[in-house]
């Protein structure tokens, strides 16, 4: 970097965390009281858009605990209730020295400091800590700090020490059992050190172990409690997504979805003629054809051809109507075999995308080769590969199609119809069923990785939930 760019941004840096917020001076003090049972509009805690107050679910034990588990939906509250009682914490005495724990660095930074819930929006201004990004550290004026950690670097988490602990969306963290470990080992200070946990609950032996700790107290917040303070288009929008699906009970009810005998895709239908597997999953020319292949370093090959179909201003459905698998074949017959396969379907080997699996790049003796091999079949115009994306988010894409009945397979893909009902997870060592598929378990892996990668390449969002701008929502702030 040129000595000009590295002053600048040390400029650019140095301006952040100088950078004031402007305070107002006619603050209600009673704005920033959050554990007060009551409000001077006479409305119940949790529900006035004037003075935020906590829920119950929102509030923290008051027996002995070591770990508050916030199990919350999407935009329940959690992050507000975290941050609040930090704020507690801080200027109660409590604490001096905590440890902030994020997924991603940036996710520390613009949602459990700067966000709409963060630490500095929820403080008042006599007493709203100062952030500084190059130090990782955010302070208190009476002298408390906050040392900010991510997921991705659990190591320097080593020699710290702290009295109290915000560990946030704990199930999306890329390390979580090393992380979760070495803080633990850092809560060593202080007369009662403990932790607060706020996280969407996933399948993730982690936390089944802190939910059964004696030492954890248990919060369970859906979505819906928080409606009060949500944009009335996010709650519409994310029923319309969510209702009624196993990944709804997860995502929107806090609740972790139960598996039964390691089924992935648990919901789908492989009746001939009912809801996922039917005919009028049937090429249609007025739409694209597109073909997704998984081609890594396995010996498996398998691919599947789809169409988008629009239902409704806000929804397509997901039509299959061919899948190929075959086992042994080099990159070049592979490659071929599929646009034989391609040729003989009703679509006549139309193709308006093709997609391989991102381990067609690989800087193996076979990941490029294989990439080369189809690109000269298929040609460069057409060809490319599907968004890198975790398994587990794919999985969730295609389950939300499938429960919602939005994902229809021709009764000729006998192998898909096969593969989707083969998929499953893998067990763990003490009977419980881990957030990955079973490894290896060919073809089914292969089939399902097809479609997944497909659908996935065709709508790249995945099925998160994307909240408003909350800035420009009047009243919409989630607490």
């Amino acid at each position: 970097m040129r000595s000009g760019s590295l002053e600048a941004l040390r400029r650019q840096l140095a301006d952040l965390e100088a950078e004031p917020l402007e305070d107002d001076e006619d603050v209600d003090p009673a704005t920033f009281d959050w554990f007060s049972d009551s409000c001077s509009c006479g409305v119940p805690a949790g529900k006035c858009k004037i003075h935020p107050r906590a829920r119950p679910g929102q509030r923290p034990p008051a027996e002995d605990w070591r770990t508050y588990l916030l199990l919350g939906g999407r935009a329940a509250g959690k992050t507000r209730a975290a941050a609040e009682l930090v704020r507690y914490w801080v200027e109660s005495g409590q604490a001096s020295r905590i440890g902030l724990v994020g997924a991603t660095s940036a996710d520390y930074r613009d949602t459990m400091i700067l966000g709409e819930s963060g630490i500095i929006s929820i403080s008042p201004p006599w007493n709203r800590p100062k952030f500084e990004p190059s130090k990782r550290r955010l302070t208190w004026p009476n002298g408390a700090y906050a040392i900010c950690l991510s997921s991705e670097e659990p190591e320097r988490a080593r020699g710290l020490q702290f009295d109290r602990l915000w560990c946030d969306e704990l199930c999306a963290w890329q390390y979580p059992q090393r992380m979760w470990e070495l803080v633990l080992l850092c809560l060593r200070i202080g007369t009662s050190p403990q932790a607060v946990v706020t996280t969407t609950p996933k399948r993730l032996k982690l936390l089944a172990k802190i939910m059964a700790d004696p030492t954890t107290r248990l919060s369970r917040e859906t979505t819906f409690a928080n409606k009060e303070h949500l944009a009335p288009e996010f709650v519409d929008q994310i029923t319309a997504m969510y209702a009624d699906t196993r990944l709804g009970l997860q995502e929107l009810m806090a609740e972790i979805p139960e598996v039964s005998d390691g089924a992935i895709y648990a919901s789908f239908d492989a009746t001939v003629g009912g809801k996922h597997i039917n005919e009028k999953a049937e090429y249609d020319p007025r739409f694209q054809v597109h073909l997704a292949i998984d081609c890594g370093v396995s010996k498996h090959t398998a691919a599947v051809w789809s169409q988008v179909i629009p239902v409704d201003q806000h929804r397509s459905r997901i039509n299959v109507f061919g899948d190929w698998h075959a086992e042994g074949l080099y990159s070049e017959a592979a490659a071929k075999a599929i646009k034989a396969r391609s040729d003989s379907l009703p679509s006549h080997g139309r193709l308006d995308t093709v997609r391989l699996d991102p381990a067609s790049s690989a800087q193996t003796g076979i990941g490029p080769a294989a990439y080369g091999a189809y690109e000269t079949v298929f040609g460069s115009r057409v060809i490319g590969r599907w968004p890198n994306h975790r398994v587990a988010d794919g999985i969730d894409q295609v389950s939300l199609l499938i429960d919602q009945g939005l994902l229809v397979i021709h009764p000729r893909c006998t192998k898909l119809r096969e593969a989707i009902l083969n998929y499953a997870w893998r067990p763990g060592r003490h009977g419980e069923w881990l957030d990955v598929p079973m490894d290896p378990a060919h073809p089914h892996e292969d089939l399902a990785d097809a479609l997944r990668g497909g659908i996935r390449d065709r709508f790249p969002e995945g099925c998160r939930i994307v909240q408003p701008n909350l800035r420009q929502v009047k009243f919409s702030r989630i607490i």
